[in-house]
């Protein structure tokens, strides 16, 4: 499966863009043999943080799931207050609460979704990528 994460950050936090992207690789790297249902072939989660002249252009979008490519999409808008004094890990910790979510999120007609393996794959990532900060 393939995954990534979007982001749409305002210019005062961009350091934390590098970080976001190097979480993203990591993720789809993790995924990408990995197989959770067959109307799902990538996940991608936008990573909203914007400040308030551009919060009327960045809303989160609800999930979607597009049957023709089998992509998975859903945001989350973050406050930039908060996201400009995490360090790595707590942007990691925020980002992967989001991730977990996902079985929640997918539209009832995906019922052969399986959840626990999906989450107990990422809970493994978490333990990989947390040892390589």
């Amino acid at each position: 499966m393939k995954f990534g994460i979007a982001n749409y950050i305002d210019q005062e936090i961009k350091e934390k863009t590098s970080c976001i992207n190097k979480f993203s690789d990591e993720l789809d790297s993790f995924f990408e043999k990995k197989f959770y249902s067959k109307e799902i072939d990538e996940v991608y989660f936008g990573f909203i943080c914007v400040g308030e002249d551009g919060k009327f252009f960045f809303k989160p979008k609800k999930p979607r799931l597009s049957k023709k490519d089998k992509t998975f999409q859903f945001e989350h808008s973050f406050e930039i207050d908060d996201v400009k004094n995490y360090d790595e890990n707590e942007l990691f910790s925020v980002i992967f609460d989001k991730l977990i979510e996902v079985p929640k999120l997918l539209p009832k007609r995906v019922v052969d979704f399986k959840t626990d393996e999906y989450i107990n794959d990422l809970n493994k990532f978490k333990s990989q990528y947390l040892k390589t900060m």
